[in-house]
């Protein structure tokens, strides 16, 4: 397993969550994740490294900041929640997954019941 993660496999994984959909509403060079409706990560595809904005719970946002330089406050976005991770090897893949897992997560728990109820029926 490759250390940076590669554009393609990051849109991949984002893709496969349940519900996911996928467009680009701020041009193309930003490809946003959305699960009914909602923002769950942004691949900053034109970047180099790659960028990707996900959310995270405030409490960990604080301290990913502070062990990573490589996440920053995302632009545009609530900084309480929102942040844009550069993807440069300093945090590994497979955190990088696990923080877009997570991201996923939390905007998925925060859907209507009847939604959740729909993508879970369909899993």
């Amino acid at each position: 397993m490759r250390e940076r993660p590669s554009p393609g496999d990051l849109a991949d994984h984002c893709g496969r969550k349940p519900g996911s959909t996928s467009g680009s509403p701020f041009g193309e060079e930003h490809r946003v994740f959305k699960v009914c409706g909602k923002i769950f990560a942004v691949l900053h595809v034109e970047e180099s490294p790659v960028k990707i904005t996900f959310k995270a719970d405030p409490e960990l946002t604080g301290l990913l900041r502070g062990q990573y330089p490589s996440i920053r406050p995302a632009r545009y976005f609530d900084k309480r929640y929102w942040s844009t991770l550069a993807c440069d090897d300093t945090v590994p893949e497979d955190e990088v997954v696990e923080l877009l897992d997570a991201s996923y997560d939390i905007v998925f728990e925060n859907l209507r019941k009847s939604d959740r109820e729909a993508l879970k029926g369909g899993l």
